[in-house]
């Protein structure tokens, strides 16, 4: 008789996962649901656990704008843009009927409208520092936006009617 095992080639694990962050975000996700069912309600719990499981699934597809981005620019492979022009698409088409008519599934439904506050201004500031510093291509160009920007906003300001100011030098 021959052994089975000797004539097989063995097949490679796709996804080697490392058990220890895997762990910690499973108990973060489990202590999380338990403490929203316990201070707000079980429907939040149930969301956030929607959401930290649809988020986990999300990364380990490597679903992403930048991704399907990439994969169009390194291969040429558009198929992943296209299904986020329609998911865009989609969305206009659900959600705006909806903010028209005031109200979904008999309860109201209007967009959140409110000025930016400390935190608002303090996270962006933080996202951008993080975004810049990772080194990712969407924080190079999100740099270079942002000072072509304000170049261009500067030379603007005269067709504008507005004062370009000029550093003055104070001889120092």
């Amino acid at each position: 008789m021959s052994d089975l095992s000797t004539s097989l080639p063995r097949v490679p694990r796709r996804f080697d996962t490392d058990p220890k962050p895997l762990g910690a975000a499973l108990v973060l996700i489990a202590l999380g649901t338990v403490c929203l069912a316990q201070t707000a309600s079980g429907r939040q719990a149930a969301l956030y656990l929607v959401g930290a499981l649809l988020g986990m699934s999300l990364y380990h597809a490597a679903f992403g704008f930048t991704s399907a981005w990439r994969v169009f620019i390194a291969d040429g492979r558009g198929a992943g843009l296209r299904a986020q022009m329609l998911m865009l698409a989609r969305g206009v088409l659900l959600f705006f009927p909806a903010l028209q008519a005031g109200t979904l599934f008999g309860q109201p439904f209007v967009g959140l409208v409110g000025p930016a506050g400390t935190s608002i201004l303090v996270g962006a500031f933080i996202l951008g520092i993080g975004i810049v510093s990772s080194g990712s291509l969407h924080g190079w160009l999100w740099l270079a936006a942002a000072f072509a920007g304000n170049v261009l906003g500067t030379r603007l300001r005269p067709a504008f009617g507005l004062e370009v100011e000029r550093l003055r030098s104070t001889g120092c």
